[in-house]
């Protein structure tokens, strides 16, 4: 018994990704942005950075099950996925579909801790992260679906503080949209070779060696419109040349991206998770 239950549990943490944060702070920072955003003090909006924190945990791991569950025989087919606990059916899908609800349970009591009106617009996102899993298999662009579904936290965070979504935050909406389509299509190039090889649909694949170019041009556009927002601060200078040399940084990094090589891939778009830090922290200063 001491060997089956550890086995077994490892299998759900497994499933959940739970040893790859990386996927839920992704989903985390762009909420954390809208919060570093706000001309409150931080320390009165503690509770929401910690609600968010939990929400974005608990929501990317109820993903991961939604997408293992729709994607059980393509995940078998690749290399990268084959041995994820359901294609590789150490979890039958009764059992995903257990934890799952009790993940989506939890995330609507986190959900109910909002406004009503928040909370319907919450809901509204839910239909859509079952759909994620299926865009791959009906447009080279399921990765400007994941931006749409992926940043839904700063639509929830405008409706919250302010009864609807402005143009600020829709702004640094669109400009999270743009950086989650140049994450995820380095992302997507770790399984190139097999995704072509299965007829699945990315930027990666519609891109191919040109897909370095999408990914500049995102990151470049997010920067743009985050600098636009920088434009409402004090001492506009020298905000702007912050932003700038974080953009350096960043550029830096992604000039010297392999996109041929899987390991590298998958290095850059880890990443990310520094960049998000990057960026938080430099809406959070001003």
């Amino acid at each position: 018994m001491d060997k089956i239950i550890p086995e077994k549990i490892n299998n759900y943490l497994e499933l959940i990704r739970i040893n790859k944060p990386v996927g839920f702070m992704l989903l985390l920072w762009p909420c954390w942005f809208s919060l570093a955003y706000i001309d409150l003090p931080q320390l009165s909006l503690i509770n929401y950075y910690i609600l968010f924190f939990v929400g974005s945990v608990i929501m990317r791991s109820a993903g991961c099950i939604i997408n293992d569950l729709v994607d059980k025989k393509i995940d078998s087919k690749i290399q990268r996925t084959a041995l994820r606990p359901i294609a590789a059916n150490k979890i039958s899908k009764l059992q995903a579909f257990i934890f799952l609800i009790l993940l989506l349970s939890i995330g609507l009591v986190i959900l109910l801790q909002f406004k009503l009106q928040t909370i319907l617009v919450g809901l509204v996102c839910t239909p859509l992260i079952v759909l994620y899993p299926f865009m791959k298999r009906i447009t080279f662009w399921p990765q400007l679906f994941l931006g749409i579904v992926f940043n839904w936290g700063i639509i929830i965070c405008s409706v919250e503080f302010f009864g609807t979504l402005t143009k600020e935050f829709f702004i640094l909406y669109l400009a999270c949209v743009f950086w989650t389509i140049g994450y995820d299509t380095i992302y997507a190039f770790q399984d190139l070779k097999d995704d072509k090889k299965n007829k699945i649909k990315s930027t990666a694949v519609l891109f191919n060696d040109k897909g370095k170019h999408l990914v500049l041009t995102s990151y470049t556009l997010m920067f743009l419109l985050i600098g636009y927002l920088s434009l409402s601060y004090q001492n506009q200078t020298f905000v702007i040349l912050f932003l700038i040399a974080i953009f350096c940084f960043i550029f830096f990094n992604l000039t010297t991206w392999d996109y041929k090589s899987e390991s590298n891939s998958g290095k850059k778009f880890r990443q990310n998770n520094l960049f998000g830090a990057m960026i938080f922290l430099y809406l959070l200063s001003f």
